[in-house]
């Protein structure tokens, strides 16, 4: 099976647009998001104080942008539990229903996919470089979003210390091949940004590919 995922959009329905008009032509059975599809204006420290008047002062309206995800797998995120926790269950709108209610988790045979946020506390396996490494998994490789950088980590045959983490080289364009009996963590960069990112999946092949829509000017 090959999939084309994709994380952490945060409201730019331009740059999943043309992510997606770039998947149209990379062969792939379905799409999945990882969350953060949307940008909840309230931050994470004012939720306990804030006193919902209007759904659009907390997310923008844009059902166009779930539209785009018609047919996909969704996983919620971060964005999306605060943006649940601030707007009552009557003012929600339906077309936000399948993102908001969506599961926390993916599975299949070969991996897990989730968001990341609510993984076990994460470590900075290299500087600026987190990664969920006590997070338990089914599967080869767990594929995640949330701290929007495109990494692909091997994690040790025993234990899980970060010394023995080994960070894999990767060029975007370029098939990452999974070794067998060897476990993964793949965090696959956002849609959100100048260049916005995404990762063409191949399970029975086992290999990752990473593409990037290049920042123009």
């Amino acid at each position: 099976m090959r999939y084309a995922v994709v994380t952490d959009i945060h409201g730019n329905t331009a740059g999943l647009r043309a992510v997606l008009a770039r998947v149209r032509g990379q062969q792939v059975r379905q799409v999945i998001c990882l969350g953060d599809v949307f940008e909840c204006h309230i931050s994470k420290r004012d939720v306990a104080g804030h006193a919902f008047t209007r759904v659009d002062e907390i997310f923008d309206q844009d059902p166009e942008l779930v539209g785009l995800l018609d047919g996909a797998r969704v996983v919620r995120g971060n964005q999306e539990e605060r943006i649940a926790a601030l707007v009552p269950g009557r003012a929600r709108p339906a077309w936000a229903t399948p993102v908001l209610d969506a599961p926390l988790t993916l599975h299949t045979d070969f991996a897990t996919y989730c968001h990341g946020h609510a993984l076990p506390p994460w470590q900075e396996v290299e500087p600026d470089l987190w990664c969920p490494l006590d997070a338990e998994f089914s599967g080869r490789a767990l594929f995640h979003g949330h701290h929007h950088r495109s990494a692909v980590h091997r994690l040790p045959d025993a234990g899980r210390s970060w010394a023995d983490v080994e960070s894999v080289p990767l060029r975007f364009g370029e098939a990452v091949h999974l070794t067998p009996g060897s476990r993964y963590l793949v965090n696959v960069g956002p849609v959100r940004g100048p260049s916005p990112a995404w990762a063409v999946v191949d399970e029975a092949e086992a290999t990752v590919t990473y593409h990037r829509i290049e920042e123009s000017g």
